[in-house]
């Protein structure tokens, strides 16, 4: 699945330049080579708790890194969009545990992203548009009838490192992961992408605590899956299902 799916495409090149066998040193000099401030470090004996693994990134700039799959993705992402990473620790640290150990809201929805989020891109004013079909759950409208523009004008990077382990180790066809809909052509480059994100963050643009985070069914993404092929796959309510009405 790694070495054929487009979800990887974007992060290949450094999981080929990764040495497990020398996994610290390798990642160490792959961020130095990227300029990216940040030192893969292994786990410790004791456990640390998830306050105290963000402080370690916010503070010492030190990433706790294994050999698993969930971390080296991880690692890819940070190497990938170093500001987001960066921002999204800053922003748990700064939040904390909360009154009464009651963990804030904000923290929920930075955590959801950061395992399971999507980002789209595609220009202005066809973002909001879709946007508004993914809140929806216009499923057939927004990935059949405006399928030439997700082969063009649309690119899905898959952010989240956990949806990207699921997808590596653990596929199912009801995988379904959180969209960020971002106006921006599907030609930026990453690291404006990067930038934008942990700005919007930072100033409290995205990922807000009272976001509803937007489902959207991974095997809907036209081109990353051959059984989408066929139309009639978007009539299976399993997985496409219909928006709920709150009453």
């Amino acid at each position: 699945m790694i070495d054929c799916h487009p979800a990887f495409d974007f992060i290949r090149p450094l999981l080929d330049r990764i040495d497990r066998d020398r996994l610290h040193a390798s990642l160490n000099a792959l961020a130095r080579s990227l300029s990216v401030d940040i030192l893969f470090v292994p786990a410790p004996e004791a456990r640390v708790s998830a306050v105290e693994y963000e402080t370690r990134i916010a503070v010492n700039h030190e990433l706790i890194t294994t050999n698993k799959w969930h971390d080296l993705f991880n690692a890819c992402i940070w190497l990938t969009f170093p500001r987001t990473k960066r921002a999204i620790s800053e922003l748990h640290v700064s939040l904390g545990a909360g009154i009464n150990n009651r963990r804030p809201r904000r923290r929920d929805v930075l955590t959801l992203f950061d395992e399971s989020g999507v980002i789209l891109l595609c220009d202005e004013p066809i973002c909001a548009e879709l946007e508004q079909l993914n809140v929806q759950h216009q499923w057939s409208a927004l990935f059949v009838d405006r399928r030439a523009l997700w082969r063009a004008e649309i690119k899905p990077i898959l952010f989240g490192h956990g949806a990207l382990e699921q997808l590596a180790a653990d596929w199912h066809r009801g995988l379904t992961v959180k969209s960020q809909w971002l106006a921006l052509s599907a030609k930026t480059a990453l690291d404006e992408v990067d930038q934008l994100m942990a700005e919007r963050l930072i100033q409290h643009q995205m990922l807000r605590e009272d976001e509803r985070r937007i489902p959207l069914p991974l095997l809907g993404i036209p081109g990353w899956f051959a059984e989408t092929e066929n139309p009639d796959c978007y009539t299976d309510t399993s997985i496409f299902r219909p928006k709920r009405v709150h009453r």
